[in-house]
């Protein structure tokens, strides 16, 4: 399990979201998932393809495509299923 405070969502190089906590986690079956407190989206950049979820660290940034996503505006609440991290020297 991975926590952390910043993170963002992109398409390409442009932003969709910007992440104030976060929560990745994987299960005993390999499948990746997502949780997170979206406090800034575009709702049409967010509904592009494919979006890229991003999550910054002390010596650079792990990166997990984002398979399938649910965003609750009402509740500000993100959940998603990502697929396997990139293998990125970052």
């Amino acid at each position: 399990m991975l926590r952390g405070v910043v993170g963002r969502i992109k398409w390409q190089y442009y932003e969709c979201a910007a992440i104030e906590g976060y929560t990745v986690s994987r299960n005993k079956r390999g499948v990746w998932s997502l949780t997170a407190t979206v406090v800034m989206s575009d709702a049409f950049k967010m509904a592009q393809a494919p979006l890229t979820f991003v999550a910054t660290h002390a010596k650079g940034e792990w990166r997990w495509p984002i398979l399938t996503m649910t965003h609750n505006r009402d509740t500000y609440q993100l959940t998603a299923t990502l697929g396997p991290p990139e293998n990125r020297n970052r």
